[in-house]
């Protein structure tokens, strides 16, 4: 078998040696990084050169997030560690209305939903941003962090304006360690269920007092298959991760503070496999697709502050990013590999966010503007259409071969102002103007002659040739297309704050978000070359909300709430297109969500601490403008394979929500001993807009326990920890697949499943 064909490598080396050139000369043009301090805003951050820790850091960011007129959730290094957070894919039910499906395709993906506002492909631009020390993720595929050095995690529920790029939905920022005067050094070491391997290392500090400092973080994650293929004879949905980031930070004087900063991630893991619910055993995978998976990242950020003056900073972020994933997909768990994908991703990303914070009387000002460009380069062996000559095993394939370059131009300005009106009462307005210029051009190929094949199966050892075909080079062109589209947006802002008792603030706010149009990522239709050249305008939503933020009994008591309407506007689905007849990414309808969220966390004794969240939320697909379908199956059934009015959003349970408890121990041990526990359920979802009972996740609710040491001295700490302890496996994806005879029956049901129940014993050491 050959692999998918490629872009010529000169071309890629090419594209790596000019971005990283471009991301070097950065380094010595730009004025810096409001992030260097560890704080959200460069308004806030601290230039002077004093050892500031990650608690004290995490304490100013708390007492920021309950100024902002939003709703935020901080979660701090010492919250990550005690709740067992290994990487951002563990997020699920730590902040209210935030879902995370757990069918990610590849290990290094993540999706992000808030509020019912999301994107379902994890190819696609994320609607829920993630930012890295102030860096945008470009797309899902690699937006997943799993390394020692990640200091706190804010997010973001709702529109945020004076970011770099733009958020529709909110955004998940991530902080990771500053190299300063202090010297930290850790080792962690840990194993589990299913053989799982955690190493890691972080190592931070001066290498001239008061003027450079560095630090280096490593990890290496690894765990066998919790699931078996019969058909490949092997265990699939394993863990094979490397990751690693490297700082240099340099303060030459007292106002300017500049950090070079170098990333990479290794990604080995299998893809996730899917089994089939009709065969007598539901967990068992089929596909004779191996799942392969080979995912390289790098990137390279330029962050400085320069202080203008007491009251006014200039600070920049100037990052370059890419990477590579070479893939096959099996995206059904069907033994005849129908729907399956070998692929290759390539992305080239480069921005910059420039911007002046600081005050002026009583007014707080932060300005800026971003420009971003992204090369995203698709190479896809598909087949483009499967069906049926009169039964299921006489199946006709339609395989080709669809190379894509997809171009992305974007330009910001934005600008945001509080005022205290009155010593109790804030003002905030803001602007947003966006630009953006999107480009495509796409050759789809044949990958055999003559386009259709058709094949009788009778043993799945004939499925090897089909593969070969599959797996071919491209041939003949069916077409070739380019297109451009640009769009522009005026996103506002503005909301008050009320100090409305000691302790206890009231806000108020409208805000607009919006994510980028374009063209359509998987345009595989060899008959009409327009699914590839019909362009999709960007979504957009107007957030209202309302809510209070209280720090109670001296502290030891925290309560904060919130309630939401969102208005979405040219939601984005694939579906088929009336205007155009054909199936296809469009603006299909406009729906809202609204919803009340509740987070809470008190210091019960000097020993017992409990923090809770809370969310329900109601969504709905107002207007779909797309055309129903359904099919009937055999025995009456009608599914529905498409969107309609009315229908709930997908990703978007109704209730969630988890509360966490832990008790000091008065062991005889030296040392402290923690008993931890937390339970935590998820209401029942779909996951596509279909809305068919085929692809509704059951309800969930998981129950997770951690039994933590910390030595004298705090330089030892051990953690054994056990996860889904219930041993629950609960569905996470399922889709139906049936025949295209009427009446119709179904040929795969694929599904996969949560992680069983796992236990896992941590060991680390700080010297």
């Amino acid at each position: 078998m050959q692999d998918v064909q490629t872009p010529a490598r000169p071309r890629l080396k090419r594209r790596l040696a000019a971005g990283a050139a471009l991301a070097l000369l950065s380094l010595s043009t730009a004025h810096a990084a409001d992030i260097v301090a560890g704080t959200p805003d460069a308004s806030d951050a601290e230039v002077d050169r004093v050892v500031v820790t990650a608690a004290k850091q995490a304490e100013r960011k708390a007492a920021l997030a309950q100024s902002d007129p939003a709703s935020i959730s901080i979660l701090t290094g010492e919250v990550l560690e005690r709740r067992g957070v290994a990487s951002t894919l563990d997020l699920v039910n730590l902040t209210p209305n935030l879902y995370q499906p757990r069918n990610t395709m590849s290990y290094s993906a993540a999706q992000y939903f808030l509020r019912g506002i999301g994107e379902l492909d994890a190819q696609g631009e994320p609607s829920v941003g993630t930012f890295v020390d102030g860096v945008y993720i470009t797309r899902n595929l690699g937006a997943m962090q799993e390394l020692l050095d990640i200091a706190d995690i804010q997010i973001d529920r709702g529109p945020v304006i004076h970011l770099g790029h733009q958020v529709e939905g909110g955004a998940v920022r991530l902080t990771t360690v500053v190299p300063d005067n202090q010297v930290r050094r850790e080792l962690l070491a840990g194993y589990g269920s299913f053989d799982e391997i955690k190493l890691g290392g972080l190592v931070s500090g001066p290498i001239v007092q008061d003027r450079v400092y560095g630090s280096f973080a490593i990890s290496r994650h690894q765990r066998g298959g919790t699931d078996f293929n019969r058909t490949l004879n092997r265990k699939e949905n394993d863990i094979a991760l490397t990751q690693a980031r490297a700082k240099l930070r340099f303060t030459p004087t007292e106002d300017l503070d500049i950090t070079l900063a170098i990333d990479g991630t290794a990604d080995d893991s299998l893809n996730r496999a899917y089994g089939n619910l009709l065969n007598a055993d539901k967990y068992a995978l089929n596909s004779p697709i191996y799942p392969k998976n080979r995912y390289r990242q790098a990137g390279v950020t330029a962050t400085t502050l320069y202080r203008l003056s007491p009251d006014w900073r200039l600070s920049s972020v100037t990052a370059w990013r890419v990477f590579e994933d070479h893939a096959n997909y099996d995206n059904t768990g069907d033994r005849f590999a129908r729907n399956s994908s070998p692929l290759r991703y390539y992305d080239n990303a480069w921005s910059q966010d420039l911007k002046i914070s600081g005050t002026a009387g009583k007014a707080r000002v932060v300005a800026g503007i971003y420009l971003l460009y992204e090369d995203w380069i698709t190479r896809r062996n598909v087949n483009a259409s499967t069906t049926y000559a009169g039964t299921p095993n006489r199946i006709v394939f339609t395989p080709v071969h669809a190379a894509i370059d997809q171009k992305t131009y974007n330009a910001a300005a934005y600008v945001q102002t509080d005022y205290d009106l009155t010593p109790r009462l804030t003002l905030t307005g803001g602007l947003r103007y966006n630009v953006e210029r999107h480009t495509t051009e796409q050759t789809l190929s044949w990958l055999i002659a003559g386009g259709d094949h058709t094949f009788t199966v009778t043993d799945v050892s004939q499925v090897a040739d089909e593969l070969a075909i599959l797996y071919g080079s491209p041939g003949a062109t069916a077409w070739r297309v380019e297109a451009h589209k640009s769009w522009n947006q005026l996103l506002p802002r503005l909301s008050a704050t009320f100090q409305a008792a000691p302790g206890v603030k009231a806000y108020a706010s409208i805000s607009q978000g919006a994510k980028s149009g374009g063209f359509d990522f998987r345009a595989n239709s060899p008959s009409n070359s327009r699914q590839a050249t019909t362009p999709y305008a960007p979504e957009k939503v107007t957030t209202y909300e309302a809510g209070v933020k209280s720090d109670l009994a001296g502290g030891r008591l925290r309560l904060n709430g919130a309630v939401f309407w969102n208005d979405f506007t040219d939601i984005q689905v694939s579906a088929y297109d009336p205007l155009t007849a054909m199936s296809r990414r469009f603006n299909a309808g406009d729906g809202h969500s609204v919803g009340i969220e509740i987070e809470a966390a008190a210091q019960v004794t000097a020993d017992w601490s409990l923090d809770a969240t809370a969310s329900w939320l109601d969504t709905e697909l107002d207007i779909y403008r797309g055309t129903y379908s359904q099919v009937v199956l055999a025995g009456g059934a009608v599914v529905p394979t498409s969107a309609h009015s009315g229908s709930p959003l997908p990703n978007a349970p109704k209730f969630q929500g988890r509360i966490a408890s832990d008790y000091r121990l008065p062991a005889g041990v030296p040392g402290e001993l923690t008993l931890g526990a937390e339970l935590s359920y998820q209401g029942a979802t779909f996951l596509t807009a279909a809305n068919s009972p085929y692809n509704r996740m059951p309800p969930q609710t998981f129950l997770d326990a951690a039994l933590r040491w910390k030595s004298p001295d705090g330089a030892w700490k051990a953690a054994l920890r056990g996860r889904n302890l219930l041993d629950r496996r609960y569905l996470v994806w399922s889709g139906l697949g049936t025949t295209n005879g009427t009446p119709a029956y179904p040929t795969f049901y694929s599904a996969s499943w949560t992680d069983p129940r796992t236990v896992y014993l941590e060991v680390r050491r700080s010297f």
